[in-house]
């Protein structure tokens, strides 16, 4: 065998494998029934869309986040909108009427303004829990930017931490999960305890009263 014809075969060989390993990992992973995650944090000035967050949820809830096991309902919708705008630092906007529409299919939030005037309406698909982009994207417009010099100076206070931790375990709980305990710690931390329907505890997570996240 000649040496250009051996190099044309280590070239395709190295070619087969960059494709290859994508896709192989892909399978793996098991294809996109990722979790979705919102990001409602101070770094930005809308909604983004992405998948589980490696960082703080790798692992969190397991197989549980896949794809939600009971439909959202209309308390969950009202607490995942709450959520978002009590990390937004927002009084300019506040969670109305609330309804199951479309035989059940979707949920609206209503959005008031100050003055208690319908502004918007956010719509959840109830069977995986997912808002409409549009109108989430046109409810982040219409808040203030936070402020990013004190956006680590607030403090949740008890209420706000059990709102927030409320919204998480949604999100990721796929419908199979529920907030238990909640409770601060001597370090002025929180500690946030997971369960199933059944009542088993399945996780506990230390929180910010800053941010409202957990501790890594």
């Amino acid at each position: 065998m000649t040496r250009n014809s051996k190099l044309k075969i280590a070239s395709l060989l190295i070619a087969t494998s960059i494709v290859a390993t994508p896709i192989a990992t892909a399978l793996a992973s098991g294809g996109d029934h990722r979790p979705w995650q919102m990001s409602d944090d101070d770094r930005g000035d809308g909604p983004k869309f992405r998948d589980h967050d490696r960082d703080h949820h790798k692992g969190m809830y397991g197989k549980h986040g896949m794809r939600r096991s009971t439909p959202l309902t209309v308390e969950e919708a009202k607490i995942l909108v709450d959520a978002m705008l009590l990390r937004r630092g927002t009084t300019e906007l506040k969670t109305g009427d609330v309804k199951s529409v479309d035989d059940g299919e979707e949920i609206e939030v209503t959005l008031l303004n100050a003055n208690g005037d319908v502004v918007d309406t956010v719509s959840f698909d109830a069977k995986s829990g997912r808002p409409d982009r549009d109108e989430m994207r046109d409810m982040h417009r219409m808040m203030p930017k936070p402020d990013v010099e004190d956006r680590f100076d607030r403090r949740f206070t008890t209420e706000q931490m059990t709102l927030l931790a409320n919204a998480m375990v949604i999100r990721f709980g796929g419908g199979e999960l529920t907030l238990g305990e909640i409770k601060e710690t001597p370090r002025g931390t929180y500690i946030a305890t997971i369960t199933n329907k059944a009542g088993d505890i399945v996780r506990e997570m230390e929180l910010s009263r800053v941010t409202g996240r957990p501790v890594s």
